[in-house]
């Protein structure tokens, strides 16, 4: 009895100095995870659901994600990892990813058509004369960065050599950079939150090689980004109308911008030809308030996680944008991991086969920020057809088939014996068509 006492006594001890966790830990998956050329999962252990052209993460990840093939769908599902890369690689999608700490949170080189879309990346930062960003792309065109958190980054987007590419709908707060370009021209960067950074843009090409990137900073038809410092340096700015955009142009001015009006000779040739340049990196439409990136949350109505006996399931959804100042202007869904189909509205479901299916609906704010429901996996069982039914009807057929026949025999002797004249040979008789066309049915 003595002995039972002591014992619960110590469990308790235990307990209370937080020796003894009785809290639920969440699961983690210790280690590198690589989607090979193939579409196979390395290891095959590492927590990825893979749904046709789709992979979803089920858990935290303390390691790095490297993708290596075309065509894919990779969905985050809200877990932590270390790192994501992408690398001579195209037509890709990564959503819903939080990152944190490393050197760079996500890294593509060589890629093409690829859309990074409501992720966080938090924290990234390296040792001095090591390249970090929270999206570091070498050579990339042709992409889409929209809806994602920067947030306290050393470096938010890096790009060296990239074109093309469209950077929409992003929040950047508490970064040391916003911007590190080199040879990195005619991206397109509008509406977006930039709130106290401390630099904009750092253009290494301006400084070192006298090479200016020049981007377009607003979309050309009335919508910029929002800048925290943008009253601070144009403090005679004031809306237009109702527009919600400033007057004054915001200039989006390199760190470290050489004023060529205190120089001379050719010096003085040498800022003022790279300055010219420089004058094009202009916000035409500041924002004089930020907005919200938050994406659209989805929610389905059906298919529901059960089973149905019919190869047509209504698809039912409901889209809340979240915010009052945006709208959805697209929304589509994807069966079984298939390609996007494009909807309007509620849709069905047709010709479905036997088995399990999933379903996610996509819808997409007129701000570019790109919201997904929960996947939803559903079976359809169909009733097999009657086989009494179809048995029936063959012997049906059959003793019709036979009555047929013996009722044309007897019509082609009548026939023949009558002997009628004018009927040629090579005429067929309207029973010698008949039982063709049965003997053909057979």
């Amino acid at each position: 009895m003595r002995k039972t006492a002591v014992v619960t006594l110590i469990l308790i001890g235990l307990m209370t100095l937080g020796v003894v966790c009785i809290q639920p830990i969440k699961a983690e998956y210790q280690g590198d995870i690589s989607i090979n050329a193939d579409g196979s999962i390395s290891p095959s252990t590492a927590p990825i659901e893979r749904l046709g052209d789709s992979y979803i993460l089920t858990s935290n990840v303390i390691g790095n994600i490297a993708v290596k093939t075309n065509n894919i769908v990779f969905d985050g599902n809200g877990h932590v990892i270390s790192g994501f890369q992408m690398y001579s690689v195209k037509n890709e999608t990564l959503r819903n990813l939080i990152i944190t700490g490393g050197n760079i949170g996500i890294a593509l080189s060589d890629v093409s058509n690829v859309t990074i879309t409501n992720n966080t990346i938090t924290g990234t930062s390296a040792l001095p004369l090591m390249p970090t960003a929270g999206i570091d792309v070498v050579r990339g065109s042709f992409s889409i960065i929209a809806g994602n958190n920067f947030v306290d980054n050393k470096v938010g987007i890096s790009l060296v050599e990239c074109s093309h590419n469209v950077i929409v709908g992003n929040n950047f707060t508490g970064c040391s950079t916003v911007f590190l370009l080199y040879d990195s021209s005619s991206n397109t960067i509008y509406h977006n939150n930039f709130i106290n950074n401390t630099i904009m843009l750092e253009d290494t090409g301006y400084l070192g090689y006298g090479i200016v990137s020049v981007n377009i900073w607003d979309d050309g038809r009335g919508l910029g980004n929002y800048w925290s410092d943008y009253l601070t340096r144009y403090p005679n700015a004031t809306e237009i109308d109702t527009a919600g955009t400033g007057d004054a142009p915001y200039f989006v001015r390199p760190h470290g911008y050489v004023d060529p009006s205190s120089l001379s000779g050719e010096a003085k040739d040498y800022w003022s030809r790279l300055n010219a340049l420089c004058a094009s990196n202009i916000d035409r439409y500041p924002l004089m308030k930020s907005f919200t990136t938050t994406p659209p949350k989805i929610s389905v109505q059906s298919p529901l996680n059960q089973t149905y006996n019919d190869s047509s399931v209504p698809l039912t959804f409901s889209v809340d944008v979240l915010s009052p100042d945006k709208s959805v202007n697209w929304t589509g869904y994807s069966l079984d991991g298939q390609d996007n189909v494009t909807v309007t509205g509620n849709a069905t479901l047709s010709g479905l086969t036997n088995g399990l299916h999933n379903v996610t609906v996509y819808a997409k704010d007129t701000f570019g920020n790109e919201g997904a429901s929960e996947t939803i996996t559903f079976t359809v069982a169909l009733e097999p057809f009657p086989t009494t039914i179809v048995i029936a009807s063959v012997a049906s057929a059959v003793v019709v088939g036979a009555g047929l026949l013996v009722y044309f025999k007897k019509y082609r002797r009548q026939y023949d014996s009558n002997n009628l004249s004018g009927v040629r040979v090579s005429d067929s008789s309207m029973a010698e068509k008949a039982m063709l066309l049965f003997r053909e049915l057979l």
